[in-house]
């Protein structure tokens, strides 16, 4: 979590790069999969800086979440749902067009089976208590558990991050 300006762009280049490697030479090693996916979203959340960044830090971590929904190589998970609603967090102001993404994301994410952990506190960080009891049906302070929510909404969502990097390996 640099400081760096122009993070998003730098790590969204170097995606690039891999990808392009990865393109030409077919090397497992270089195939971008979800974590790869992930970072660059995360450098996109943790962007700093005037307008132009945080628009283009948005622009990107748009891409990389169609990019992994459309690629042969993974799909967006938990982690990806959670890191987007983050830099929506942080990069989008509060307004209308921003609970229109949120509620977009939230949709899909429980349409995935994604809704995890990381998901709802990404929800709770963002202090659209109204909204959250909207999407979540439950209040923000109550205290409930992922097994208190529709089961087709987490019935995908691995928790751990020893599990989840083991999904990778096979």
């Amino acid at each position: 979590r640099s400081h760096a300006f122009g993070k998003a762009k730098s790590s969204h280049e170097l995606f690039l790069h891999m990808k392009e490697l990865y393109d030409k030479s077919g090397k497992a090693a270089l195939r971008p999969n979800n974590v790869v996916y992930n970072s660059v979203m995360n450098a996109c959340a943790f962007s700093v800086g005037d307008l132009e960044e945080q628009s283009q830090a948005l622009e990107i971590a748009n891409k990389m979440l169609v990019g992994l929904d459309e690629s042969p190589h993974g799909k967006p998970d938990q982690v990806t749902y959670g890191t987007y609603l983050k830099v929506v967090n942080n990069q989008m102001p509060p307004s209308e067009a921003r609970d229109q993404v949120v509620h977009t994301v939230f949709r899909k994410c429980a349409k995935d089976g994604m809704v995890g952990e990381l998901v709802l506190r990404q929800l709770r960080e963002m202090g659209m208590e109204e909204m959250y009891e909207q999407l979540v049906g439950q209040s923000s302070w109550g205290d409930f558990q992922l097994s208190d929510l529709p089961s087709e909404w987490t019935c995908n969502v691995i928790e751990g991050k020893r599990q989840r990097r083991w999904q990778f390996r096979r």
